[in-house]
């Protein structure tokens, strides 16, 4: 019923239905690649048009404070695709972000109730039974998720790390639901969240992605600061057990790990050393188009030209600061800061409204920013879409909450 009644399932079933299962559709949009043109491109394009289709059919308009927050970005970026050595790449590539505009937009803008958030927030959770079901399966069979790295969870995900800031986004609603006392949840749904962020817990130590443990920290020990202190105690109490587990300890030591002279006489770093290594390689290119960059998604394109390794094999900047500047230059970097800074300001603004559900909303957005230090936020598609369900669902409800603080008033 609550699907039924929810706006967003009236404008689109289409788009709601894709966002419920776009969690678990990995393993089939993986082998569709037609000529380089995939099934999951043509998702991407299709939740766009969708989107502007279906608001010019109900004669809908963006609200200009979202045009105000994603404007400079998508300008750049489409500019960015025009200055590209690989146009058709990068446009592609870039089809990613516009589909993050259309899901913030279509949540921003079709949320109109408490049952609305409600039905976003039970989207999101519902959306994660497919991904615990193959990750239960991957416990049994371990073979199925193992890699040269040796045994990492990645569930439904193509890769372990989009699968972890899954778990962490996941974790976040659930724990938003349980807390939350401006929107009512089931007694019944709420033991399902209960049960669902533990299990999340463990699912993202296996995944042993090591920034997205810092995130799911992050978002737990913010709002502890911003509303109940006790988190902060739990959470550094429960990081400090966590460090006795074997494959935690791998991990951290792996950071702290000396560099290895190999065979052929080259120099193995570990993965964070090898990273700022890349960075500081790449530090002249960017200075030599500071402004605009060199075009989207170009930072693999010339990744040899900066980084000459043995192998052609071209990598990304694990660090979205630095993919943003060398692809879209500081103006690219920026409006990505003003986007955000602009999301915080409007929840720090309204937070006496709802102050346990913006400290939560506030700790997510928080973590996210932080975490993009280290990795390719933006290349994660399918956690964005729910990460920006959830904020565009956020930014819609402190305009009910001010709707209806305004209506007392009068």
């Amino acid at each position: 019923m609550i699907i039924r009644k929810s706006p967003l399932y009236l404008f689109s079933p289409i788009i709601y239905l894709l966002l419920l299962t776009r969690a678990s559709l990995d393993p089939i949009l993986r082998l569709t690649d037609f000529g380089g043109i995939s099934v999951g491109a043509l998702l991407n394009l299709s939740l766009i048009v969708l989107f502007f289709g279906g608001l010019i059919q109900s004669r809908g308009t963006i609200s200009s404070s979202v045009f105000k927050l994603w404007s400079g970005f998508i300008v750049v970026g489409l500019f960015s695709i025009v200055i590209s050595p690989t146009p058709i790449a990068s446009f592609r590539a870039f089809v990613s972000v516009l589909t993050y505009f259309s899901i913030f937009s279509f949540a921003y803008s079709f949320v109109r109730s408490r049952e609305d958030v409600e039905s976003i927030m039970k989207l999101i959770v519902y959306s994660s039974f497919i991904p615990f079901s193959v990750s239960a399966i991957q416990f049994v069979f371990p073979e199925l998720s193992t890699t040269r790295d040796g045994f990492r969870l990645h569930g439904s995900f193509m890769h372990p790390n989009i699968y972890a800031f899954y778990l962490v986004l996941v974790s976040a609603v659930c724990f938003y639901c349980i807390k939350a006392e401006s929107v009512f949840f089931s007694k019944r749904f709420i033991r399902l969240c209960y049960l669902l962020i533990p299990l999340s817990a463990v699912c993202l130590i296996a995944t042993q992605t090591r920034s997205a443990w810092i995130a799911f920290f992050t978002i737990f020990f913010v709002y502890g600061l911003l509303y109940e202190r006790k988190y902060v105690v739990v959470m550094c109490v429960l990081a400090i057990l966590a460090l006795f587990l074997p494959f935690v300890q791998e991990r951290i030591a792996d950071l702290a790990s000396d560099s290895q002279i190999t065979e052929g006489g080259g120099e193995k770093l570990n993965s964070y050393a090898w990273r700022q290594v890349v960075w500081v390689s790449s530090w002249e290119l960017i200075q030599n188009k500071l402004f605009l960059g060199h075009g989207y998604n170009t930072f693999s394109y010339y990744f040899l030209d900066f980084f000459p390794l043995e192998g052609e094999k071209q990598f990304d900047a694990h660090n979205a600061y630095v993919q943003i500047a060398f692809d879209m230059g500081f103006l690219g970097v920026f409006f990505f800061l003003v986007l955000f800074i602009g999301i915080l300001l409007k929840y720090l603004k309204q937070f006496s409204l709802d102050p346990k559900g913006n400290s939560i909303y506030l700790a997510v957005i928080t973590s996210f920013m932080l975490v993009c230090y280290s990795d390719n936020m933006l290349f994660y598609l399918s956690y964005c879409w729910y990460f920006w369900l959830l904020i565009g669902c956020g930014c819609a409800f402190l305009q009910i909450l001010e709707k209806e603080k305004h209506a007392k008033r009068v």
